[in-house]
């Protein structure tokens, strides 16, 4: 079944790429707040409509040059992208998977203390289990727990829409014509998709399903779209208290909560918890793919399924330290320093030389 074009090119590459993302990036809300919804109503819109755009150039440019070269883990990617400099990537990727991984747990530790009255530290424990577990059986179980997932979330944001369509809808456009357009949409746009695309080539297992260069140019567009709609959503459902949400903590948990009913609260925070946990699951099977590359080279054969978890738990440790910063300051230092290591080392090379290497093997196409 996974090896449909159903599966290879719409679902997987989607699923993976948003799983990622979710939980650093769109779990909290805090993040769609700081780059999208803080720019006002037809602002957040500016943004996203640059945050879909630069997921199509960063998605389609890397599926079709690990595509064309079988690269599917980010050392051969860099190797073929950067040459002698591919070891800059993974100076980058290192610290931004630490960063990454405890923005997840602190999301994760939060909400379930805020909602269930947890101590944080049982939710980062949570996330410890099914980021391990995960890990340990392989990337196939990773990637359907990832479909699984997703398919979940957007049940309950469809529920949402639907409430917010019967009951607020007029409210929400009110908002639109009263508020005057605020510029700097493109500029935080740009500077969300390019930290959260940065993370891409540890994610290129996802495209190994890929044949041609349409497939590969047709899963970055749906994957890119589809990776846009929960911040879209967000972003008109927070309108509607705006801009008294602009200073919640975790703004989604609020917004549901103020919005919505309780039930759907219970289901988001049950989805969003599982969400924040697969953001470590992807980046970890990433990071997994690169460590049995080298394991293979060396030892001929990959890890065993201890090995890969206990690689995972080695990463997910090492992050509990800077969980203690907080959830904002985490992602305001954060992003500013992966969106200036990305740009450097990996969005210039590939619009650039990575360009010019997909011209050249369009013949592949």
């Amino acid at each position: 079944m996974l090896d449909t074009y159903l599966f290879r090119v719409l679902v997987i590459p989607t699923a993976v790429f948003l799983s990622a993302i979710f939980g650093a990036s769109y779990g909290s809300g805090r993040e769609v707040m700081e780059f999208v919804s803080s720019n006002g109503p037809t602002g957040g819109l500016v943004a996203l409509s640059t945050l879909s755009v630069t997921y199509m150039v960063l998605l389609g440019l890397s599926f079709e040059i690990a595509r064309l070269f079988k690269s599917y883990d980010y050392v051969g990617f860099f190797k073929v992208l950067l040459g002698r400099g591919w070891f800059l990537y993974e100076i980058v990727i290192v610290v931004g998977l630490l960063i990454a991984m405890s923005i997840t747990i602190t999301v994760g530790g939060t909400v379930l203390e805020d909602h269930f009255g947890f101590a944080v530290w049982i939710g980062s424990l949570l996330i410890f289990v099914l980021v391990v577990g995960l890990n340990y059986y392989g990337r196939e179980v990773v990637e359907k727990s990832m479909m699984l997932s997703i398919a979940a979330l957007f049940a309950v944001l469809a529920v949402l829409v639907a409430q917010l369509f019967n009951g607020y809808l007029g409210q929400i456009a009110g908002k639109f014509a009263a508020i005057d357009h605020q510029p700097g949409g493109i500029l935080t746009g740009l500077q969300y998709a390019i930290v959260n695309g940065g993370y891409l080539p540890i994610l290129l297992y996802c495209a190994m399903g890929l044949r041609s260069r349409a497939e590969a140019f047709t899963a970055a567009v749906v994957a890119a779209l589809v990776c846009v709609i929960p911040a879209a959503i967000f972003h008109f459902a927070f309108m509607l208290h705006y801009p008294e949400i602009v200073d919640e903590r975790i703004p989604t948990y609020w917004m549901f909560d103020n919005v919505s009913t309780p039930l759907l609260l219970n289901v988001y925070v049950v989805v969003m918890f599982v969400l924040v946990a697969q953001t470590g699951v992807a980046l970890m099977q990433g990071l997994i793919q690169r460590v049995d590359g080298w394991h293979l080279r060396q030892r001929g054969r990959t890890m065993s399924r201890l090995g890969h978890a206990g690689v995972a738990t080695a990463v997910v440790v090492s992050s509990l330290a800077l969980g203690t910063m907080g959830i904002v300051a985490l992602i305001l230092r954060g992003y500013s320093l992966m969106f200036a290591s990305f740009i450097v080392v990996f969005v210039i090379p590939l619009l650039t030389y990575g360009v010019y290497l997909v011209y050249k093997g369009r013949s592949s196409a």
